[in-house]
């Protein structure tokens, strides 16, 4: 390869712990062992083999441009083996959860010479992923019926880009001539879509197979990438000028080519669209753009708005949305607004209405089960967001002196919505197999389920056991959503009672035994456990963990964690006044007309009375925060909407015995400015 500048020399740097390291996900006293993922057998290579797959899709006879030196051989022999395992090893999905449900059958050889459109795989399982019987009669009435080539799709492993039932069109290289660009795409497709895919688990290998077969055709999206992956290695490798020159070129690049395919009524559907705008989020996510990274997320919506819920139906539209999704809901977790998809689009994903089989494979049920869990958590944003205002709407109309009556009366209306919610996340639970959870590792004398987090003697995090990432994930994510449903009833409590207190300990083992490529996907939950940490010794635990992750990827949604930690414990202690706002120097501050509470973690630190409830700027109605459409999209009739100070009604009942006015048995609201019942015999008429 040629000599390249400094700043370009990546294949050397990234190798370190992440680029080649075997994952130990690990109990005590045993050790699961899991390839991260198999290196391809160089760029170039892949390139000419996407050429000869064009060739053979479009016909020998058809011309094309000649992106690589047409002098050299399409594939030698070596190459062709190499390129063979590697292409095997990734369109069969071994890489995901091969080696977590069974071990990988043995793969037919193939002539290297032959016409080829897909490796050449052998029969698949005969064990189907949902039963036996029709797909169909397990679905619920209210989802819309598929075709069958989508249910298979869904339900069945994909198998590759088969023209036979192929859902991309056939990749086409871009022009990537560059040494610097082929080293980038490289370090993409060894690093970035392993850290892309654990922010997603997808049955659907998406970041890793099918974004970059769009990016042949978007060179927004192929910028996109190139930027995510530089970087992520500038970043690891603290050299500003690849994150200030070699990643911002990139990134401008990705941001022109989007906005002209956004500006093109005739792009509007394309898969790369969207997939460009969930690409360019995450970059500002690594960025420590919080802001961008929201505007990313409102174009993000205005895509899928855009693109209709039918486009969302395909395996790859699905897992589209479902990223998406995911990081709407991670983000609002921690920002307090509401999630940006309203109600109406929480279940467009199928996997929230198919019924979870047990003897799927690892990475479907992960797949599914977090698309269920990500319904309660949307309904957890609206919720956060609803009843925070509520208190604090109260607390301006009595000028800090709210009644018990009113406290109690706003309580119980709280408190019935967080039962609810709490019911659901009960059945979520219900719904898993047996086999969906923590291995049994640990000594015999060891049972970290009956240990309280703040009243354990031990000092140290054990490091907890599941077979595959994807499971601790998940059920790191149901614990946080438990922990974040009891603040928003309880934000005065000082301390979490024992239940609490031992589920936050396992999520603390969960973030221990994680790779640090999943550190994007744990932030919201692991804020929501750290918060709750009492004792000095497991404080200072967690920060040392998130420090030497940071020194590791230097990624700054860690440095937003810790530091909005460190304002929680010091702020609990009395040692700390004001409010939380971490903003990165340098970064925007606001969405102008949107939302300017996104630096202040209000998500989770709003939860808590002591922390953000009285000495935040919404109290005098000094900020915009991004409210979605909250009146409506997840507030039950059994629940009083919110009532804006200015609509409050004027309620008088008279009792038709006795002129004088008697007390309201509930609230009202009405346009009217004087709402008098009038009560005869014991009722209103």
């Amino acid at each position: 390869m040629e000599s390249l500048p400094l700043s370009h020399r990546f294949a050397t740097g990234w190798g370190g712990a992440e680029g080649g390291e075997v994952e130990r996900l690990r109990g005590n006293n045993s050790a699961v062992l899991r390839k991260v993922e198999n290196q391809m057998g160089g760029v170039e290579v892949f390139l000419q083999e996407m050429l000869r797959r064009r060739d053979v899709l479009n016909g020998t006879n058809r011309k094309r441009k000649p992106s690589l030196s047409t002098g050299e051989t399409v594939l030698s022999p070596v190459a062709s083996y190499k390129l063979r395992d590697y292409l095997i090893t990734q369109m069969s999905d071994s890489s995901d959860s091969g080696e977590a449900d069974s071990p990988p059958e043995s793969i037919s050889s193939f002539d290297s010479q032959a016409s080829i459109s897909s490796p050449t795989f052998p029969g698949e399982n005969s064990i189907p992923i949902l039963p036996e019987k029709s797909v169909l009669d397990l679905i619920p009435e209210r989802v819309p019926h598929f075709s069958q080539k989508v249910l298979d799709e869904i339900t069945m492993p994909m198998s590759g880009w088969n023209p036979s039932t192929m859902t991309l069109p056939p990749p086409r290289p871009a022009n990537l001539e560059s040494p610097a660009n082929r080293e980038l795409l490289q370090a993409y497709l060894d690093i970035s879509a392993k850290r892309l895919a654990d922010t997603s688990p997808s049955y659907v290998d998406l970041f890793r197979k099918y974004i970059p077969a769009m990016a042949y055709d978007s060179t927004g999206l192929m910028e996109g990438i190139l930027a995510l992956a530089a970087i992520q290695i500038g970043l690891r490798r603290k050299d500003s000028r690849i994150v200030a020159v070699d990643a911002a070129s990139h990134y401008h690049r990705a941001l022109e080519a989007h906005f002209n395919a956004v500006a093109d009524p005739n792009s509007k559907s394309k898969d790369s669209l969207l997939a460009t705008s969930i690409i360019l989020g995450h970059y500002e996510i690594w960025n420590g753009e919080n802001v961008k990274m929201g505007v990313h997320m409102l174009g993000g919506r205005d895509i899928i708005l855009a693109r209709g819920k039918a486009a969302h139906l395909t395996p790859v539209g699905r897992a589209l949305y479902a990223a998406f999704n995911r990081m709407d809901v991670a983000t609002s977790s921690i920002t307090g607004n509401p999630t940006f998809m309203t109600k109406d689009w929480w279940t467009v994903d199928p996997f929230t209405r198919v019924p979870i089989s047990t003897d799927s494979p690892t990475l479907l049920v992960a797949d599914a089960a977090f698309s269920k869990l990500c319904v309660l958590c949307c309904k957890l944003t609206y919720l956060k967001a609803w009843s925070l205002r509520r208190r604090r709407t109260l607390w301006v109309k009595s000028n800090g002196k709210p009644s018990l009556e009113q406290k109690e009366s706003l309580q119980e209306i709280i408190e019935d919505r967080v039962s609810k919610l709490e019911q659901e996340l009960d059945m979520w639970y219900a719904e898993l197999p047996s086999w969906f959870s923590a291995l049994d590792t640990d000594p015999p004398d060891y049972n970290p389920k009956d240990e309280d987090i703040n009243t354990t003697p031990t000092t140290s995090i054990i490091m907890g056991s599941y077979q595959h990432i994807s499971i601790a994930l998940v059920h790191g994510w149901a614990i946080g959503v438990r922990l974040q449903l009891n603040r928003i009833s309880n934000p005065d409590m000082p301390v979490l009672p024992p239940r609490l207190g031992s589920l936050c300990h396992t999520l603390l083992r969960i973030f221990a035994c994680l790779p640090s490529s999943t550190d994007a996907c744990i932030v919201a939950p692991l804020f929501a456990a750290g918060m709750e940490l009492r004792q000095k010794c497991h404080q200072e635990w967690l920060s040392d963990a998130l420090q030497e992750r940071i020194d590791e990827t230097g990624f700054h949604g860690l440095i937003f964690l810790r530091e909005g930690l460190r304002f929680t414990w010091a702020k609990l202690e009395g040692m700390n006044k004001g409010r939380f706002n971490r903003i990165k120097e340098g970064a925007a501050s606001k969405i102008d007309g949107v939302s300017e509470n996104l630096w202040a973690a209000e998500g989770m630190l709003g939860t808590f009375e002591k922390l953000a409830l009285y000495d935040s700027p919404d109290m005098v109605g000094k900020r915009k925060n991004f409210q979605g459409d909250i009146d409506t999209s997840n507030l039950p009739e059994d629940v009083v909407p919110y009532e804006a100070p200015k609509a409050d009604p004027i309620v008088i009942v008279i009792d038709s015995a006795n002129s004088s006015p008697v007390a309201a048995p509930k609230r009202l609201r009405s346009d009217s400015p004087e709402i008098i019942l009038v009560r005869k015999n014991g009722r209103v008429v």
